[in-house]
């Protein structure tokens, strides 16, 4: 029941509204113009600190979610931090057991220190980004990392890798570092985003990316029956059933009551070639599949390159081979959402800046020998990731990528070989190969 309306109800009434008032418009005061959302709280903090902080020597010292580092959506932030200060340090954990540093979570998060840099002080020094094979579970070894992080002997006394990140690339939002424990990675990583390895663009400049699965599990029933109007999908990404490029239906698919419109619609984008919109890194066999007949996904996207019929059926195939080489492979987890390392998951933006070759034409030699590849080893089944150094596919795979742009066998080896002993590809901490 609710309690009886007075006079003095109404003053304090009045009073929480005016209070309310004097919040927002503080709020706006705060946050005007400034690159942040106010359901962020990280950012929020961030800023709040920034304004509240000494005027010439403060230091802002936070514990930020990675994808901040990571996100398409956190640029803007991350280049209001660079502009404003030195990114002096950023610490990220890629131990599996241990990626975040607060408690009640279970995402991924960095430790940021940014130190206000003003113009007299000249050119910053680069970001010191240190990513830790083990993160402490104790306050004596937290002491003792602290203690290795303020002497530089992180690497020695094996807690982690330390990168030096340039300036120039923390001042436009490239915090790359952070994507790879391996030092050598995040470099080649850097080197195919140039386009040093060979001519690329971005996949969604060449092919069309969707629909995303949400909407066909909001629009689309599995009956038990075949599907009235013989609509089909590959619903789910099971690593015991999906092994190797080629791959089957493994649902009909009907639309919803009510739904018939969307359901249309989504079906009109079906496709032949798909990519995961989500991946276990440690038991994930193929980045890509190809089927006999268009279809779309629940755990999968259809994409759609560019061309004509019989060209297109050409660029599918050499596209397979190429997302599920070692090459591909590193292309794709250099742009992942770091929410979880070990469990990516992709959204359509993710896929459309996915680094692809860019083929000169749908009928050229590279995209002929690619399509063979595909013909040859399609049937094939891959290893999971961590085991693919071993994997005698997946090498088929890579020198057919390295014949077809012209790449030095022995570099991709040494990507394989160290993408294979990732901390978020294995699902253990990094003890070296031969540790």
């Amino acid at each position: 029941m609710n309690p009886p309306f007075t006079r003095d109800s109404l003053r304090h009434d009045q009073f929480d509204r005016e209070t309310e008032k004097k919040i927002k418009s503080k709020e706006k005061e705060l946050f005007a113009n400034r690159p942040v959302h106010l359901s962020s709280n990280g950012n929020a903090f961030i800023l709040l600190a920034d304004f509240i902080r000494k005027a010439n020597d403060g230091v802002i010292a936070a514990v930020l979610p990675l994808v901040t580092a990571t996100n398409g959506s956190s640029l803007e932030i991350r280049k209001y931090l660079a502009s404003n200060y030195h990114i002096e340090t950023i610490v990220t954990s890629h131990d599996p057991g241990r990626i975040y540093f607060s408690e009640n979570t279970s995402i991924g998060e960095m430790l940021l220190v940014c130190r206000h840099w003003s113009s007299k002080q000249g050119l910053r020094p680069p970001t010191k980004v240190i990513n830790l094979a083990y993160n402490p579970e104790t306050p004596a070894a937290a002491k003792s990392l602290a203690w290795a992080i303020e002497n530089g002997t992180v690497m020695n006394q094996g807690f982690g890798t330390v990168q030096e990140w340039p300036a120039a690339k923390i001042a436009v939002g490239d915090w790359g570092a952070v994507q790879f424990y391996s030092e050598f990675l995040t470099k080649e990583f850097a080197t195919l985003k140039r386009g040093e390895l060979f001519r690329s663009v971005a996949l969604g400049t060449v092919s069309q990316i969707g629909p995303d699965g949400r909407g066909l599990r909001g629009n689309f029933s599995r009956p038990p029956s075949p599907s009235p109007a013989g609509m089909v999908a590959l619903w789910d990404h099971k690593t015991d059933v999906t092994q190797s490029m080629r791959a089957v239906i493994d649902s009909q698919i009907t639309p919803k009551p009510g739904k018939q419109k969307q359901a249309q619609h989504l079906w009109s984008q079906r496709g032949r070639l798909l990519l995961p919109t989500r991946i276990r890194l440690n038991t994930v066999r193929t980045l890509s599949v190809r089927l006999s007949t268009s279809a779309i996904g629940s755990a999968w996207v259809p994409c759609k390159p560019m061309g004509s019929d019989t060209d297109v059926e050409h660029l599918e195939k050499a596209l397979c081979i190429y997302f599920n080489s070692t090459i591909g492979i590193l292309a794709l987890l250099g742009n992942r959402s770091n929410k979880i390392p070990s469990y990516p998951q992709f959204s359509m933006d993710d896929m459309r800046k996915y680094i692809v070759p860019d083929f000169e034409a749908p009928g050229d030699a590279v995209v002929t020998r690619l399509a063979a590849a595909y013909d040859e080893l399609s049937n094939r089944p891959l290893l999971p990731l961590p085991e693919m150094d071993g994997c005698d596919v997946r090498k088929a795979l890579d020198e057919a990528v390295c014949d077809a742009l012209d790449i030095e066998p022995e570099r991709t080896r040494m990507i394989r070989r160290n993408l294979a002993a990732e901390p978020s590809v294995t699902g253990q901490r990094y003890v070296g190969w031969f540790g």
